[in-house]
């Protein structure tokens, strides 16, 4: 992804997105944010992944870089609460290989 990560655009983004996944059929999904500008604040981060919109069932790595390690940690555990299966990582090909192994989370 690139750009600037913006509130209002957030929740089209997740829509077009669900809508991709679900289309395609997909259950993992490997989201490349590192060159993304700009990250939601943890409020707005808390409100989103909770916020009811059709959330694929999906195993989802996110790639960021280590300076949003904070963020990430926070984003991960909010996400689990909630029912989705997100892991963050700094190295592309560790996501890579998480997303092929067989365990769920």
């Amino acid at each position: 992804m690139t750009g600037e990560i913006t509130k209002s655009g957030i929740d089209q983004l997740a829509a077009e997105g669900a809508a991709i996944i679900i289309e395609k059929g997909l259950r993992h999904v490997l989201v490349d944010i590192r060159t993304l500008k700009g990250r939601l604040g943890i409020m707005d981060t808390y409100s989103f992944v909770r916020r009811p919109f059709e959330k694929p069932k999906v195993k989802c790595a996110l790639v960021d870089l280590p300076e949003n390690q904070d963020y990430l940690n926070f984003l991960e555990t909010t996400a689990i609460n909630a029912g989705l299966s997100l892991k963050y990582f700094f190295d592309i090909d560790t996501a890579r290989a998480w997303l092929k192994s067989s365990n769920l989370r």
